[in-house]
């Protein structure tokens, strides 16, 4: 169903945290935030970082890796935007999501909040409110 050519989550968490530990390839990183069409600025504090410094890490070598914070981080991003993608049966309609004023979190867009924790699971909570139909 996605058209995001992104490589796939593992489904258990055993796996997923062993691959926030060993670094996600910085390429892959780009690939999202290109993919979603996510502000560098807007990348660059979700993932906890600054934008002068991700501009530094987009620029390394080829193979480099993502520390585990910044890992951390994107797979969390990724299992919200896949979540999405299933919600919404379509990419396109999804990243446009995360950019519309969302009543539901308080007139704030859903990308706004993806740089914290609460933030990550209260849009993941629209998400699967919308997934059942269950409108607030």
């Amino acid at each position: 169903m996605s058209s995001v050519s992104l490589p796939q989550l593992p489904d258990n968490y055993r796996s997923r945290v062993a691959l926030a530990r060993a670094g996600i390839p910085i390429s892959e990183a780009v690939d999202m935030m290109e993919t979603w069409l996510i502000p560098v600025g807007r990348f660059a504090t979700i993932l906890g970082s600054s934008e002068r410094k991700w501009g530094r890490l987009r620029s390394a070598p080829e193979n480099s890796l993502l520390g585990p914070v910044e890992s951390d981080r994107l797979l969390r991003l990724r299992k919200v935007f896949d979540h999405a993608e299933s919600v919404f049966d379509s990419h396109e309609d999804a990243v446009a999501w995360f950019s519309i004023p969302n009543r539901s979190l308080s007139g704030d867009t859903p990308l706004s909040l993806m740089d914290t924790d609460a933030g990550v699971h209260e849009v993941d909570a629209v998400l699967t409110r919308l997934e059942f139909g269950v409108f607030s």
